[in-house]
């Protein structure tokens, strides 16, 4: 076997554990969002704590955020293949400090002062039920304390990834969740005290998140230790690559923070399902596209480094086409049953009512195009980590920070409704994916290829796969109990992945047979070594 076959099968082996480890995630993910709309059953004490998040969110983004896995990941990848592991570990270690540092200090600040943050928050806001934010101040002082604790695990998650680690990193956000489920189950309830108490475990399964990878990967980890002296040429390069990934990140943050404000425009409770609309869009780009760059960017840096540039433009042509194979039926089907994909999801208890299935589904609607538009942006952000030009994607974000509440404010006032933050955030990537993907094909060695081919049959492949799919909701709707809607929205989303699958095979489509036949190996592996056991 070739060495270009070992390593897909590598890239694709990677991939797909990855990808399970983030389907469990974002799995357990959605439960955390139902158990919470089963314990805090009052619509404040609901958004109370989902806006308790956005100020500690917002302060982790803006001091360490994705810089550290997009920094770290990279930067130690390019290291380890031209062999200066040693002085990658000085450098990062005292990167690792410094960063601790800051993170202390305004920890801190943010525990003390969360009021007056909450406050000041309020006054660029217009905010229907006064009562929520002052909940939502008094709750985030114990996750303050905890985005040190996944800032120490996004340090661990670069470092491993480096090494090839994907399984601890892939894994670990799913005790984190699950460790979350349980205190929101615990602990949850309608007052301030039972509010503090579940933030106050979510505290501990952040800890609890960080020493599960630093132990599990702890012949790695140990090698990095505290180091003061930070005077160092190479260490200024790295934070001067992390300065423009940490600004982009907090960018994403801002934004977050920019369209739940607009939420508490709308209907008591509007926060809550604009969340579970935001976290159903995430689950295809996060499970396919996440896991797929997460592999491609240590791979990409090497290549780049080493000066294998075709070897680079056929990794990032290949992981943009598998990604946006697998998102553009996934917006295609969540756009046609919208409705059915909110209830299967979270509608489990009678505290979730059809009004708030159908908000959500509205707000859905407007991320449909998202998907897609997201993972064009994500695999072209990715990429220009990889290669170490990293204000590119610092000026696409900066152009989305100023497109966001803009479109906001215009599809409000034109009277779109609940649909207006979505569309605005749709709109907002469509303008980002442009500037990221002209400027990046300009570097014509690094090009992704084979992209407008690869676009149109996935136009014939999801056509077909709507009609059939639209059709079959006409005749079988959801409907009965929970198991019999269960089992009707699974039998459409087989027949939407069959007929997707079948087009793409009689289309002649690389990614269909490709993925077809990475199942297979490993198919086939996995029953050979359980036969010769």
């Amino acid at each position: 076997m070739s060495p270009a076959k070992k390593k897909g099968m590598s890239f694709a082996l990677s991939a797909i554990i990855v990808g399970i480890g983030l389907i469990i995630t974002k799995g357990s993910g959605l439960i955390r969002d139902v158990i919470v709309s089963w314990k805090f059953t009052e619509p404040a004490l609901r958004d109370a704590y989902m806006l308790a998040f956005n100020i500690p969110d917002l302060f982790y983004n803006l001091l360490v955020g994705g810089a550290i896995y997009s920094t770290i990941a990279p930067y130690m990848s390019a290291q380890l293949a031209v062999g200066r592991e040693k002085e990658a570990i000085k450098v990062v270690s005292k990167f690792i400090t410094a960063v601790s540092i800051v993170m202390i200090i305004f920890c801190s600040i943010g525990t003390i002062f969360s009021e007056p943050l909450y406050k000041f928050y309020s006054l660029f806001h217009n905010v229907k039920n006064p009562d929520i934010l002052p909940l939502a101040a008094q709750a985030s002082k114990l996750l303050f304390p905890q985005i040190f604790f996944i800032m120490l695990a996004a340090l661990c998650n670069g470092i491993l990834i480096a090494y090839r680690r994907f399984t601890i990193t892939s894994f670990a956000p799913v005790l984190y969740n699950i460790l979350v489920i349980a205190a929101i189950y615990i602990f949850g309830g309608n007052d301030l005290t039972h509010l503090m108490m579940t933030t106050g475990g979510i505290l501990v399964a952040a800890l609890f998140n960080f020493l599960f990878q630093y132990v599990l990967g702890f012949k790695q980890m140990r090698q990095f230790k505290p180091a003061f002296h930070l005077a160092d040429r190479e260490l200024f390069k790295v934070f001067k690559r992390a300065v423009p990934i940490l600004i982009s990140a907090s960018v994403v943050q801002i934004n977050a923070i920019v369209l739940n404000s607009f939420a508490l425009q709308f209907d008591e409770g509007s926060v809550y399902c604009f969340r579970n609309a935001n976290s159903i869009w995430q689950i295809p780009y996060s499970v396919f596209v996440v896991a797929i760059t997460t592999v491609m960017t240590p791979e990409l840096s090497g290549d780049y480094e080493a000066k294998r540039y075709q070897k680079a433009s056929d990794l990032i042509s290949h992981s943009m086409r598998s990604a946006l194979f697998m998102t553009i039926p996934s917006a295609v089907f969540i756009g046609v049953l919208n409705v059915d994909v909110v209830k299967a999801v979270y509608q489990w208890h009678s505290a979730y009512t059809n009004e708030q299935a159908q908000v959500a589904a509205t707000f859905l609607l407007g991320f449909c195009s998202a998907i897609v538009t997201a993972t064009v942006v994500h695999v072209f952000n990715q990429a220009f980590y990889a290669i170490g030009r990293t204000k590119i994607p610092l000026f696409a974000g900066i152009l989305g920070l100023v497109i966001n509440p803009v479109a906001c404010s215009i599809m409000i006032k034109l009277g779109v409704g609940l649909m207006s933050l979505s569309f605005a955030y749709s709109i907002t990537n469509i303008f980002m994916m442009v500037l990221l993907a002209v400027t990046y094909c300009r570097r014509k060695e690094l090009a992704p290829h084979g992209i407008i081919k690869f676009l149109l049959k996935s136009v014939v492949c999801v056509a077909v796969m709507a009609g059939v799919v639209f059709v079959i909701n006409m005749f079988l709707p959801a409907q009965g109990g929970k198991a019999m809607q269960l089992g009707i929205f699974a039998l459409k989303a087989a027949v939407a992945v069959a007929v997707f699958f079948a087009m793409a095979v009689i289309l002649r489509m690389e990614e269909a047979t490709y993925w077809i036949e990475r199942a297979k190996n490993i198919f086939k592996k996995g029953k050979a070594k359980r036969s010769t056991t």
